[in-house]
């Protein structure tokens, strides 16, 4: 039976936890804004200064590097370990498991080392096809820019995955403020110094792209070293690698991995190894316009998946009292509070971008169009299949709350099956469609290869979608017909409006004559406006407006007035408390 003292000591840590899930959110969006303006205003400058051929060469690498430098499920092992420590107050299982884990990490460095080395060396003879010259071992100009960049990210890759348990441990003790502050220092001290270094043209080895990634890893180094001190200092978390995890925690730990590491593989093996295949079945106009759209949609995926990260802690409290109907039903709340607000924020930007139309494209690669680097074909092209590969998040970035519950239940392989289902289909349908699409007679065109990789990735997420539910609905508590019904239907209404407004404003502006830009900045306010009120007096119900005004009265120290609480006294304190007066 829960205590009145613990039931106090819960309602605090959850005050506290809607606090950080607050603060972190609001910076994470932040952070995002700031990758989306450098997004917008450099990607188009880099472009024209290193070419979209060298553009094309640093997603080819780092596809190629985040494909083999794998964190072998550790990533979700450390997130979801700790959480349970952290629940059961076990501030050194924390800090044994912290140690542990950063060991393992450093004995798989070998092996990725040793990975590095091998696509260095063997560069000229995987990308003949596409930058050097086929059935000949020749370094060209495209090659040695390859090789570099190999080496640099690989490097930086190495040094990243051991620091990334100390970014779990201060997201299990739920201080994103300090994760996304140093997130948004990183951006602009990256955006800053990239800015100079294109105005100076800064180049080596005759290359404008291979400074633009040193930046990047030296300013992603110094906040990795900021978040040890702060965890040491600030949180009081020792690491000493003295310290051992026992046997029998070794093995849960690696058995929980094994399966993490085929999930983070599969994420991998669709958006990640798409460039490599295009790099050795297509040519290299496929891969610098897969580049390009990869990189729009992962703005879409990161800024629809900022909040996702924040809800262990909170998923594994909610699982950790109570009958099985309890439970059930704090976990059913929890999880449509949380897939609620990530659909309004994912279908807020995927219908914004297709409210824009190509016009954002335009824009955006407006030099580019006019100094001959990319055709308007290609532009609309790639706003196409921008829409088609991202459509597919609507309905994914909401559900994947119920991944981190089978995390927390500890059925991390039943999520194995569900994306090896998405890599099986995904794998050898790209390489057949992009390899049709850019070599069959007909069907040859500039960034034809791409074509057909993307219909290829829209056909596997399909399928990953259809047996997740499945696979949820069998192994999870929860109604899924409920949650539908309460995100989808309910959320589509205001959703389909604001995006009738934006497609309907195409048609009332086109007779006037306005540039891309004031047609873009027209239609996308007109359709953020429409779509907020729609949000607030159609998607939200009277509970949830409620909710989030609460939270922001607590995120500004507003205290609402505390409604006075009248407690009747049971007839035996009433005897006692007479016998007391005489």
């Amino acid at each position: 039976m829960t205590r009145i003292s613990d039931e106090k000591n819960l309602e605090k840590i959850e005050q506290k936890s809607k606090k950080n899930i607050t603060i972190g959110a609001i910076l994470g969006f932040v952070a995002v804004f700031v990758s989306i303006a450098y997004g917008i205003f450099m990607t188009p400058e880099i472009i024209r200064v290193v070419g979209i051929t060298e553009y094309g060469l640093y997603g080819l690498s780092s596809s190629i590097i985040n494909l083999f430098i794998l964190d072998i499920g550790l990533g979700a092992a450390t997130s979801t370990y700790l959480a349970k420590l952290r629940a059961k107050g076990d501030k050194e299982g924390v800090e044994r498991f912290t140690a542990g884990i950063f060991k393992i990490y450093c004995l798989l460095n070998l092996f990725f080392i040793i990975v590095i080395a091998v696509l260095y060396f063997a560069a000229p003879v995987i990308f003949a096809r596409s930058y050097g010259i086929p059935g000949q071992y020749v370094i060209t100009h495209e090659i040695k820019t390859l090789q570099y960049l190999f080496i640099i990210i690989g490097c930086f890759t190495i040094i990243s995955l051991p620091f990334s348990t100390f970014t779990g441990v201060i997201s299990t003790y739920e201080k994103f403020s300090i994760i996304k502050l140093l997130e948004i220092i990183q951006k602009l001290m990256y955006l800053g110094l990239t800015v100079a270094s294109v105005h100076l043209n800064w180049k080596i080895s005759d290359s404008g792209i291979i400074p633009i990634v040193l930046i990047n890893v030296v300013t992603s180094v110094l906040m990795m070293v900021i978040r040890l001190i702060y965890m040491r200092f600030y949180l009081g978390i020792h690491f000493d690698l003295r310290k051992k995890i026992t046997k029998k925690e070794t093995k849960e730990l690696l058995s929980f991995s094994w399966w993490g590491f085929i999930v983070a593989m599969c994420m991998r093996l669709v958006m990640t190894i798409t460039p490599t295949i295009l790099g050795v079945v297509s040519d290299s106009a496929s891969v610098s316009i897969f580049s390009v759209i990869s990189t729009i949609e992962l703005y879409i995926y990161t800024f629809g998946t900022t909040i996702s990260a924040f809800f262990m802690a909170k998923i594994t409290r909610a699982e950790a009292d109570g009958t099985e109907e309890e439970k059930r039903a704090k976990m059913q709340a929890v999880v449509e509070k949380i897939a609620k607000i990530q659909f309004v924020i994912i279908v807020m930007i995927i219908f914004g971008f297709i409210s824009c139309g190509s016009e954002f494209l335009t824009f955006w690669l407006g030099e580019d169009i006019r100094t001959g680097q990319l055709s308007a074909e290609s532009v609309v092209l790639m706003y196409w299949l921008v829409v088609m590969i991202s459509s597919y998040e609507v309905v994914h970035i909401p559900t994947m709350i119920f991944q981190d519950e089978m995390y927390a239940h500890g059925k991390i392989k039943h999520v194995a099956f569900v994306s090896l289902s998405k890599v099986i289909i995904n794998i050898p349908l790209s390489f057949g469609l992009a390899y049709y699409f850019t070599n069959t007679q007909g069907t040859h065109w500039i960034g034809a290869g791409a074509f057909g990789a993307c219909i290829a990735i829209m056909v596997a997420r399909v399928t990953e979608v259809v047996v997740a539910n499945i696979v949820y609905r069998k192994h999870l508590h929860i109604s899924l017909r409920h949650f539908y019904k309460s995100i989808y239907i309910r959320g589509s209404i205001g959703s389909l409006f604001a995006l009738a407004v934006g497609l309907g404003l195409h048609f009332v502006l086109k007779p006037m004559n306005f540039g891309p830009g004031y047609k873009m900045v027209i239609i996308g306010v007109a359709f953020v406006i429409t779509y907020l009120i729609c949000t607030v007096f159609i998607t939200f119900n009277k509970e949830e407006r409620k909710y989030y005004i609460d939270m922001i009265l607590t995120l500004l120290r507003i205290k609402k007035k505390p409604t006075p609480v009248v407690v009747e006294a049971k007839p035996q304190e009433i005897e006692e408390n007479k016998q007391i007066e005489e």
